[in-house]
C-alpha cells in the first residue's frame, strides 16, 4: 500500500500507538535529511560568492574530507594520529605514524582517493603524539586575526593550519600577498616556520586552475 499524505493521516488518526510512533520517527528522519541537504546547499552557495573555488570544487573538497575521515578510521590506521586538510582537491597530511610503512599507507590512501589531485605529506614518524593541540589552535587563531584584520586577504581565499608550531597556508591568492602573509605569520609567538602551499591568481575572478572549474 502506498503511503500517501491521506493514508499517513488516517494511520496517525486511527492506527495503534506503535505504528503512530514509527511513522513519527520516519517523518522526523526524512525531515532532518531534507533540512541538512538544504542547509549544506545554501551554505555552499553563499560561500561560493566570495570563495575563489567553484561550487563544484567546494562540494568535492567536502566529499574528499568526509571519505578520508572514514578511511582513516580503518583498523590499520587506528594507532596513528592523522590531521587532514583539503583545499582545491589537494590534501595536506599532518600528524604522526608509527612507522614508515604506516606513513606510506596513509599517504597512498589520500593519493588514491577519488578527485584528489595532489597530496602534501608532512607526517612524522613517532610512537606518541607530541604536538600541542591547544598551542596550535591559539597560533592558528592569532595568525587568522592578524591576516584578516588588514583586509588585504579575504578569509575565504586561504585556509590556515597549524601543527606542532608549523603554520601552513593553503589557498588561492595574488602573488604579491604571499610575502606579507608569511611575514605576519612568522612574527606570531610560537610559530616555528611558515609553509605556503598556495596557487596564484592574477585577478579577483575565479581561477582557471585544475580543480577550480
Amino acid at each position: 500500500m502506498c503511503l500517501t499524505p491521506r493514508t499517513i493521516f488516517l494511520f496517525m488518526k486511527r492506527g495503534n500507538l506503535q505504528l503512530r510512533n514509527k511513522l513519527m520517527q520516519l517523518m522526523l528522519v526524512v525531515g532532518s535529511i531534507y533540512i541538512a541537504v538544504t542547509i549544506t546547499g545554501c551554505a555552499n552557495a553563499a560561500l561560493a560568492v566570495t570563495d575563489p573555488r567553484s561550487i563544484t570544487t567546494l562540494t568535492d573538497d567536502q566529499y574528499i574530507m568526509r571519505n578520508l575521515q572514514v578511511k582513516y578510521m580503518d583498523k590499520e590506521f587506528e594507532s596513528a594520529h592523522i590531521q587532514t586538510t583539503v583545499y582545491n582537491h589537494e590534501v595536506l597530511l599532518n600528524g604522526q605514524a608509527l612507522s614508515l610503512i604506516q606513513r606510506h599507507k596513509i599517504v597512498e590512501a589520500a593519493k588514491n582517493m577519488d578527485r584528489v589531485t595532489k597530496v602534501y605529506d608532512y607526517m612524522y614518524i613517532a610512537k606518541t603524539d607530541t604536538a600541542s593541540t591547544t598551542d596550535d589552535t591559539m597560533i592558528t587563531a592569532t595568525v587568522k586575526s592578524k591576516l584578516f584584520a588588514s583586509e588585504d586577504v579575504n578569509s575565504n581565499d586561504v585556509k590556515i593550519v597549524t601543527y606542532a608550531g608549523d603554520v601552513y597556508i593553503l589557498g588561492i591568492i595574488k602573488k604579491e600577498q604571499l610575502k606579507n602573509m608569511v611575514t605576519v605569520a612568522s612574527n606570531v609567538d610560537g610559530v616555528k616556520k611558515v609553509i605556503p602551499l598556495v596557487h596564484y591568481k592574477t585577478s579577483d575572478s575565479k581561477l582557471n586552475l585544475p580543480g577550480t572549474e
